[in-house]
């Protein structure tokens, strides 16, 4: 049973969770489809958007069904504890309560069918049309004719007869005494009445027996009919006064004449009667049946008698030439050769014969798969069924729901426990429109939660997914009695189910809110205090009681002045913003939120939604209001339904209806709730069973509500990034993009992945698809993902990852910790010392590493990894001519003692112009650039494979005319390095590399410039924006920066050094 308000109780354990669906309906019975069942039905659904209804049986009996009547576009029909009788539509499976002359109609005797779990004869409430009739209490007292559309009722006054039946649009009643000649005469006389052209019409029946009982015979004798003719019988006895057989005859409506078509029947036989078939069955006499238009032809017996005394009889039905058997196996028997065919394993109650030559039964397989089903013929002639309507199981009463992020959990009342409730969980899986399905229920442990709601038994809930566990969140006491506690003996405290509680050593208070494992929570007393916690984490926010609302980890909150919100992130713990909201004419006392929108109410006088996007509200109704993304929802509960209002348009729909009445002015969360992230909507019926519909609704742009990602990969360890989504995704990438380039411009890699409820996680190698490393240094990230709901992917967060020991970038040798992806000045000072100067990022060089020993005479050449250790090598030629590689590895000084391979040993000294603009070729090696001081001539050496350079290949003629030739890596961000040339006229030329060992034509980049420059290096990115720079020495001695544009060329040149006349190069 549900909790009363401050009562001690324990924690639950969960076990599992669940997925998503939506829709509008009169009293929503749930809709079949030939191949559908399982737990989760169908129910009728505005355009759009899906309902289903969940079983939870509480017990195999299963719930009673009577068909009553069968008309053209639905039928009649009756379930054990549900009020009054039901017309439900065979297309859409709407169905709708019968409406009396004193509102819902009830049957009140045997004569009207009062007993249920009794047969009512055929007729009694119509049969054949979309006619209804409701008898009285007393036979002969008018009757009401209702029909479904809402048109009203008719009234048909018998004048005193007794009624028989309604049968397509004409009733049938009997007289048991009339007057002739002024005489009282005994017998029965029959009427036929029907409405014509507004007038009722009456008409006496010819040819029925005067001497016919109808006291203790015709009154329950079986009979059945159409819209054009009733089949009627009568008992006829031996003399001794009880009945031995009975009399079959047909009642033409078009003449109002009885003609006897069967003598000798036996007793109470079932009647059938089709368009052309007219017969009577007992199971020990068969099936006897007669051409409808030919009533005086033989009788034919197509299906003989047994002695199987069956226990309840089989009843029949035709259905083309056909006889359907229900109680027992749904067995259809062939009229022409006998073949039998079993249609359902299990069937029971009294067929009905539609219009249109098929039938409605009862059956299928088990009490959570009972359905109204309708019999018709297949193509190939056999009959088939089809569900129409579920026959709802029984089911223990619900005390609360809870819903979040596609996880429901129904709490329901737990017979064998006073003291809790039990809870069961299913996961559901929608778009987010059409498409829902629920999984199977798992059980999990008791819960006993303090109800809100004042002198009711509940078990509210408040959702809380994480996307492995369902940690929804209830308000429930305990004795605070621990080192430190409060000493109270009810002390509140916010169970979070199987996960750790929040305390906060009060009594007597409320949940305000929760949202992924925050919670606000108002304490009782004197003086109240609100409280804000994060579970697992504790307390972070102890302030005066006011309207407060969390959209993940965002706590929106009424400030003191009318019409001011404030929004503060529980993470950064800083006031994000302070907004005026339009319409907002008071201090809210009340506020919700979900994606970019926020429910505000003044008391019952107003309320509205506001969007934090456009800045904009829109009026709603206030009262017992659920927000979710893009939409409120209201239980209206003076009509009993659920109604929708969209936030973008203030349009609304209703979503659900025949609520029943909880006598409460607010019960969301215990009959009702709203997913406010799926956009999913659910609640209970008057059955006690679960509803959920999807509401179609365009939710909002997917968030990072909360981030746990890695700054740094390598190798040994990789990147590891988890995302708390602010709605569930269907799908996700993750791209990295280096921020620097290597050996063929920028890395990037692009993760994906498929649907996640809540959190989205990724790691990453800091390799690129094929495996190749990347640059070293920082990378970038960008969340993307594709809203449930959505078609589109969207930017969801982006962030940064450095990366170590990848691959070596153009210039970078070392830093206090390595290779660190900025590019490295190396000097030579006049005493024979190498040094390194590490890029800041800031656009300056800091700290120094210095190998000694070197002659002064060499020429150092940054050169890439031509070694193959992912560390940058160094070129040193000689004044003998010779050249070497030298490998330091990474992060390591330059010494003549570093290990090193001979790559000439004479012969180099003809080049005036040594440099290395990066992978030229493309091939993915380092590559070099000389020029021939005497000629002029330009040569390309290629690095080769076994760490080596290639024979030369000429370039260019002559290029005499240039005082530097500078390689600076890739200045365009065409991911091919480039060449800078300064002519003796000081005018800066740019050469694109092609990426296949050339380059194009020249491109000015600057005139008049570095007249006074005597060293041009092309350092790599010391300002950490992935463009290469440029650092130039003066005749003074002054260094200076120019930043690369990544478009090819340079800004303002900015001084990061002086007094570096000493160097006797810079490279």
């Amino acid at each position: 049973m549900g909790r009363h308000a401050l009562r001690r109780g324990g924690r639950a354990a969960l076990v599992s969770a669940l997925a998503v669906a939506v829709a509008a309906g009169s009293i929503t019975l749930f809709a079949g489809s030939e191949d559908g069942g399982g737990a989760a039905q169908a129910a009728t659904a505005a355009a759009g958007t899906t309902e289903i209804v969940l079983d939870d049986p509480r017990t195999e009996t299963r719930r009673t069904e009577q068909l009553l009547a069968a008309g053209d576009t639905g039928f009649l029909h009756r379930q054990a504890s549900v009020p009054g009788l039901l017309w439900t539509d065979y297309d859409d499976g709407s169905t709708v309560t019968v409406q009396g002359p004193s509102g819902v109609y009830e049957p009140t005797n045997s004569r009207n069918c009062y007993e249920i779990s009794q047969p009512c004869r055929s007729g009694t409430f119509g049969q054949g049309a979309d006619t209804v009739a409701l008898p009285h209490y007393y036979s002969d007292y008018p009757i009401s004719l209702w029909t479904p559309g809402g048109n009203g009722l008719t009234t048909v006054d018998l004048n005193g007869r007794d009624y028989a039946g309604t049968y397509g649009t004409t009733l049938v009643s009997a007289d048991r005494d009339a007057v002739t000649d002024g005489h009282g005469v005994d017998g029965t006389w029959l009427e036929l009445t029907d409405i014509v052209d507004g007038e009722q019409r009456d008409r006496a029946v010819t040819g029925w027996p005067a001497d016919a009982d109808w006291s203790g015979g015709f009154g329950s004798s079986p009979r059945t009919g159409d819209k054009d003719g009733a089949l009627l019988s009568y008992p006829v006895s031996d003399g001794s006064g009880s009945a031995t057989t009975y009399t079959v005859g047909y009642l033409d409506f078009a003449t109002a004449q009885f003609t006897p078509v069967f003598t000798g029947a036996d007793t109470i036989p079932d009647l059938v009667l089709t368009a052309d078939r007219v017969g009577w069955y007992t199971e020990a006499a068969g099936l006897h049946l007669k051409p409808r238009a030919d009533l005086t032809a033989e009788e034919t017996v197509p299906v003989a008698g047994t002695e199987n005394n069956a226990s309840p009889d089989p009843v029949p039905v035709l259905v083309g030439d056909w006889a359907v058997f229900t109680n027992g196996p749904l067995k259809a028997v062939s009229l022409t050769d006998g073949t039998t065919k079993t249609l359902l394993t299990a069937s029971y109650g009294v067929p009905l014969a539609t219009p249109d030559g098929g039938a409605l039964v009862t059956g299928g397989t088990t009490t959570a798969d009972w359905w109204v089903q309708r019999v018709s013929l297949g193509s190939d002639g056999a009959p088939q069924v089809k569900r129409l309507t579920k026959i709802a199981p029984y089911e223990n009463k619900k005390t609360g729901i809870a819903l979040s992020r596609g996880s429901l959990r129904v709490v329901e009342d737990n017979p064998s426990n006073a003291n809790s409730d039990t809870t069961s969980l299913r996961t559901l899986t929608t778009n987010g429109g059409t498409e829902l399905t629920a999984s199977a229920i798992t059980e999990s442990s008791p819960v006993s939660p303090k109800c809100p709601y004042a002198n009711t038994a509940c078990s509210a809930l408040w959702g809380n997914f994480d996307g492995t566990d369902a940690r929804d969140v209830y308000l429930d006491t305990y004795y605070d009695s621990d080192e430190g506690g409060s000493g109270l003996e009810n002390a509140d405290r916010l169970v979070n189910i199987g996960y750790v509680p929040l305390e906060f050593h009060t009594e007597g208070g409320s949940i305000v809110d929760v949202s992924d494992d925050y919670a606000v929570y108002d304490s009782g007393g004197s003086a109240p205090m609100q409280y804000v916690g994060e579970f697992g984490q504790g307390q972070k926010l102890k302030r005066s009681v006011r309207a407060a609302a969390l959209n993940g980890s965002t706590l929106w909150s009424a400030t003191a002045t009318a019409g001011q919100l404030t929004s503060y992130s529980l993470v950064t713990d800083k006031t994000l913003a302070t907004v005026t909201v339009p319409g907002l004419g008071c201090v809210p006392s009340e506020l919700q939120a979900a994606g970019r929108w926020v429910y505000w109410a003044c008391g019952t006088g107003s309320a509205g939604v506001y969007d934090t996007k456009a800045r904009t509200s829109v009026a709603v109704t206030p009262g017992d209001v659920l927000l979710g993304d893009g939409f409120t929802v209201r239980h209206d509960h003076d009509a009993d339904r659920l109604v929708l209002t969209e936030a973008a348009t203030g349009s609304s729909r209703v979503i659900a209806s025949g609520l029943p009445d909880s006598g409460l002015a607010v019960d969301r969360r215990f009959r009702w709730t709203v997913d406010e992230y799926t956009g999913l909507v659910a609640w209970f019926d008057a059955r006690e069973q679960t509803h959920v519909a999807t509401t179609g609704v365009a939710p909002s742009a997917v968030t990072a509500f909360d981030s746990e990602v890695d700054n740094f990969v390598d190798p040994a360890v990789p990147f590891n990034g988890h995302w708390l989504v602010s709605r569930p995704v269907t799908s996700w990438s993750l791209t990295f993009t280096s921020v620097q380039s290597g050996a063929n411009g920028k890395a990037t890699r692009t993760l994906t992945g498929g649907a996640s409820s809540a959190w989205v996680s990724a790691n990453w190698n800091g390799r690129t698809a094929s495996g190749s490393y990347f640059p070293n240094g920082w990378s970038t990230w960008a969340l993307k993902a594709t809203g449930l709901g959505t078609s589109a992917p969207v930017a969801v967060t982006t962030g940064k990852a450095y990366v170590g020991r990848g691959a070596p970038v153009r210039h970078d040798f070392d830093s206090p910790d390595g290779p660190d992806g900025r590019g490295d000045l190396v000097t030579l000072n006049s005493s024979g010392g190498l040094t390194f100067h590490a890029g800041t990022g800031t656009g300056k060089l800091g700290e120094k590493t210095t190998g000694t020993g070197w002659p002064t005479t060499i020429t150092a050449v940054p050169f890439g990894d031509l070694s193959g250790d992912r560390c940058n090598d160094v070129l040193i030629r000689y004044s003998s001519g010779a050249l070497r590689l030298y490998k330091p590895g990474c992060g390591a000084t330059v010494k003549p003692s570093t290990s090193y391979t001979t790559l000439a040993t004479s012969g180099w000294t003809q080049y005036n112009a040594l440099t290395s603009p990066g992978d030229v070729s493309g091939d993915g090696r380092p590559d070099l650039i000389a020029r021939n001081s005497s000629t002029g001539a330009v040569y390309l050496y290629k690095g080769t494979s076994d760490g080596k350079l290639a024979s030369r290949v000429k370039l260019y003629d002559n290029w005499k005319g240039y005082k530097k030739i500078v390689g600076v890596g890739d200045i365009t961000g065409d991911g091919r390095p480039d060449l800078l040339a300064q002519d003796t006229a000081n005018t800066l030329w740019r050469y694109d590399g092609k990426g296949d060992g050339t380059f194009a034509a020249r491109v000015k980049v600057f005139a008049d410039w570095g007249g006074s420059y005597n060293a041009v290096v092309g350092i790599g990115d010391i300002t950490d924006d992935g463009r290469p720079d440029l650092v130039s020495r003066d005749t003074s001695g002054n260094a200076w920066r120019n930043s690369g544009d990544g478009k090819g060329s340079f800004g303002s040149r900015v001084k990061i050094a002086s007094g570096w006349s000493g160097y006797k190069s810079l490279s």
